[in-house]
């Protein structure tokens, strides 16, 4: 699933009173943060081509290890249950926010699924469908993430102040030109 689509679902499903959105967010975006650090090393620091990095470099043991660290279910219900003995309501929130990210990627991650039951075990869920990848069904789920997305953009609306309404509109905007780039355009 893409990182700004965690931020709306999480928020969203977490947070709808939108009185503690700053650790859902946070919890929504945190596991792909290493992603976009690896890909920005590998790309502008080290030069190497995107399909090079996607292919090959993504799937070394070292990044695959940061990015089960970062997907990891039983690390976020570990923290989520150390931070509820010291009840602290924010953390709690970043931690389920951590999970719900988990559970949505979970699903639409196909060749390129995460450990996320690290460290317990290695295990990949190898879902038959991929949130980009068109020989997984990758333009419907992709679709049907963008409607999701924009069905909770609705309900988030209203509450939103006007800055966060300017940043739901660019998002749901950046969905509809990506959508149309890379399945409509390329005859996917």
């Amino acid at each position: 699933m893409n990182t700004p689509s965690h931020a709306i679902l999480n928020l969203v499903l977490l947070d709808r009173a939108q009185n503690h959105p700053w650790p859902v967010l946070l919890g929504s975006v945190l596991p792909d943060l290493p992603i976009f650090a690896f890909y920005g090393l590998q790309r502008w620091v080290y030069g190497q081509p995107p399909n090079k990095i996607w292919s090959e470099i993504y799937f070394q043991p070292f990044w695959q290890d940061v990015v089960a660290i970062a997907h990891s279910m039983p690390l976020a219900l570990a923290g989520w249950a150390i931070a509820r003995s010291q009840n602290h309501a924010g953390a709690e929130l970043l931690c389920v926010s951590l999970l719900l990210h988990s559970l949505l990627d979970l699903p639409v991650h196909s060749e390129d699924a995460h450990r996320h039951f690290w460290p317990l075990t290695d295990y990949r869920f190898f879902s038959p469908l991929s949130y980009w990848d068109p020989r997984h069904y990758g333009q419907w789920v992709a679709l049907a993430e963008a409607l999701l997305v924009l069905g909770a953009m609705v309900l988030l609306w209203r509450g939103a102040a006007p800055g966060g309404r300017v940043l739901l509109a660019v998002v749901n905007g950046l969905y509809a030109v990506a959508y149309v780039r890379f399945y409509v355009l390329t005859g996917v």
